[in-house]
């Protein structure tokens, strides 16, 4: 298993970043804590939301293979029954 297709290769760049703040976060002068704690959670929230938008779209994958809507068999209409397409 490679590490950069699996879902924590995928994150381990930002995970760093994220640790780096907070370490940069736990160091920082009175002033810049408050900077540096916001950007840590809008960091944290951004990550969340991509994460969340993710789970979402694979729970709406379709499961299996579908017929396209502009196949051939959609686009010729119905030839059993009464309607043959003579208007009547």
């Amino acid at each position: 298993m490679k590490l950069s297709t699996s879902p924590l290769g995928r994150e381990l760049p930002l995970l760093i970043v994220e640790i780096a703040l907070l370490v940069v976060l736990l160091h920082a002068n009175a002033p810049e804590v408050w900077f540096w704690f916001a950007v840590l959670l809008l960091l944290l929230l951004w990550r969340f939301l991509a994460w969340q938008t993710r789970r979402i779209q694979r729970s709406r994958a379709p499961q299996g293979p579908q017929e396209p809507v502009d196949s051939p068999a959609a686009a010729a209409g119905s030839t059993s029954g009464s309607d043959t397409g003579a208007p009547g």
